[in-house]
């Protein structure tokens, strides 16, 4: 079988094109043609340069990299791009900068694309399926679907063929003329069709020259793919949380005999249901565009592209009502599987469980553990609690030489602990269930609280706790305090694609909380964290802070 190549778009997303070559790494990707979109003007070029120097740090395969003098856009740059890659391969698999995937998924489609190379009843094969849309008598086998898919695809030069020749609206009306309804596999595709020139949008074409063709695309049992681009920066995608899958399972092996290719009958069904027919919601939209200037919508989307706190709860209690918790073992697989690969080199770092491609230290963290450190004298013992499975571990290792020693000891929830016990520990990183526990075996110099103590039913009590028992050093990281309002209890949604969950959280009033050190720690620095807090129609400033115990003067 021939080398297939990964054709991969890019744009101005550098955090996301790093998750999305560390899969491609992981998934030992021999080549990749790399389409780099150009900045539409100085307030993207650096994102654009960032991109762009990433893909030059390629190193782990052989890259061809294609620069865009300008901005074509999405649509412009696929269409353009794959057609490229149809006149100089017969096979190739498509990999946009927001799509990460399991190890084994290359492997399983190059599999694919080499099983129907010469079959022009499939015209396409993809990584990607969801449970709304998946037959459920698989069985673990692949199966085919009328509908095409642009989330990790591959095809042919040959099922490629014409798709420079015509729009979508075009390509509909063909695929009417096999007698295949607008809407066969679902409603929103008419209106993607109406809407392609003017959003600069490609995918509804591809999936209308599959109708118009009367061909097939090959879909897993189950998916290998994430899409991580649903958020503010997305340039089409950012409102499709629905359609993120639950964590990933591992890749499928390439099945034994691959299926017959036929549509399998349920799916026309599924994809309707899944996409029914909203003229009311399409109204209602076009109402509020009519009456809601631009701007302001603009503004909106990116500030609140997904709700990530509700509610201001009176009690925790009745917030923790209205959540699904966070100590789950879903949860606990995801950011194992993900700190799992930053140890061994295949990520920089993690954050909940999601992957990031390039080292980004947090400068004031670090100066607050290097003040500590010098004022010492030697490197403290950290005792990191709500850690997590050494996030801030893993993800200052480097830096940390001469900061912290000989241990990193983290403070977990019990799924964490025996997780990171079973599979991560070792001299240098110690797991343990409560703070009298990790003390047990020595007094620590600092506590560090890096986005947690906000998750605590009882912050106060917490910090009580801490000052009593006298540790020299407070670390605060990722503080959300606010000014001129009371503490708050809000429900924190953690968007699908990092993993479904929902948990109370404290957002505290910065005079309250300072006045709680009073007389006992003193601030020897403050500093901006990295999280951000979008609170109701504004946000909350993200704070750090180191304070010292003032008996140690």
């Amino acid at each position: 079988m021939n080398t297939i190549p990964v054709v991969l778009f890019a744009y101005a997303r550098p955090v996301h094109l790093g998750r999305a070559l560390a899969s491609l790494r992981a998934n030992g990707v021999p080549l990749i043609h790399a389409y780099a979109d150009g900045s539409k003007g100085p307030a993207d070029a650096a994102p654009v340069a960032a991109t762009r120097a990433l893909l030059h740090g390629i190193d782990w395969a052989e890259v061809r990299i294609i620069e865009r003098a300008g901005n074509l856009g999405l649509g412009r740059n696929v269409l353009e791009g794959v057609s490229e890659m149809a006149a100089r391969h017969d096979a190739f698999i498509v990999w946009e900068d927001d799509l990460v995937a399991v190890p084994g998924t290359y492997a399983w489609m190059s599999a694919a694309l080499d099983r129907y190379s010469e079959d022009e009843r499939v015209m396409s094969v993809t990584a990607w399926t969801h449970p709304r849309v998946t037959p459920g008598d698989l069985g673990g086998q692949p199966y085919f679907d009328a509908r095409a898919e642009c989330w990790v695809w591959g095809t042919w030069a040959r099922a490629w063929r014409g798709m420079a020749d015509a729009t979508a609206l075009e390509m509909l009306a063909a695929a009417a003329r096999r007698g295949a309804a607008a809407d066969a596999v679902g409603s929103d595709l008419p209106r993607m069709a109406r809407a392609e020139a003017r959003k600069n949008i490609w995918a509804v074409r591809w999936l209308y020259h599959h109708l118009a063709g009367g061909g097939l695309c090959l879909r897993p049992p189950w998916s290998m793919v994430e899409h991580i681009g649903f958020d503010a920066s997305a340039t089409h995608a950012a409102a499709a949380t629905e359609w993120a899958n639950a964590p990933l399972r591992a890749a499928p092996p390439p099945p034994p005999r691959w299926p017959e290719p036929r549509e399998h009958p349920e799916c026309r069904r599924l994809w309707r249901e899944a996409n029914p027919p909203t003229m009311g919601l399409a109204r209602l939209k076009s109402a509020a565009k009519a009456v809601v200037p631009a701007p302001f919508r603009r503004a909106a989307r990116a500030l609140f592209g997904w709700r990530w706190f509700e509610g201001d709860h009176a009690t925790w209690a009745e917030a923790l009502a209205v959540c699904g918790g966070y100590d789950d073992a879903a949860i606990v697989e995801r950011v194992l599987a993900a700190t799992i690969a930053v140890r061994d080199g295949r990520a920089a770092f993690e954050r909940d469980g999601v992957l990031f491609g390039e080292p980004v230290p947090e400068p004031g963290l670090l100066a607050a553990l290097r003040k500590a450190a010098v004022a010492r004298g030697s490197p403290l013992r950290i005792l990191d609690f709500g850690g997590a499975l050494g996030t801030t571990y893993w993800r200052h290792r480097t830096e940390l030489a001469g900061l912290a020693g000989p241990a990193w000891d983290v403070v977990e929830q019990a799924r964490f602990v025996a997780a990171g016990s079973e599979r991560l520990a070792g001299p240098a990183l110690r797991f343990f269930a409560d703070v009298d526990e990790a003390e047990a075996l020595g007094a620590h110099d600092l506590l560090l609280a890096s986005t947690a103590l906000q998750y605590l039913q009882d912050p106060a009590e917490a910090l009580e706790s801490w000052m009593r028992r006298g540790f020299p050093w407070l670390l605060f990281n990722n503080l959300p305090l606010h000014a001129g309002a009371p503490d708050r209890i809000a429900v924190q949604r953690v968007p699908p694609d990092i993993y479904p969950a929902s948990y109370p959280v404290w957002f505290f009033n910065r005079e309250r909380f300072l006045g709680r050190f009073e007389g006992r720690y003193e601030i020897v620095l403050e500093f901006a964290s990295e999280a951000v807090w979008p609170v109701g129609w504004g946000r909350y400033p993200s704070t750090g802070l180191l304070l010292r115990r003032k008996e140690a003067l």
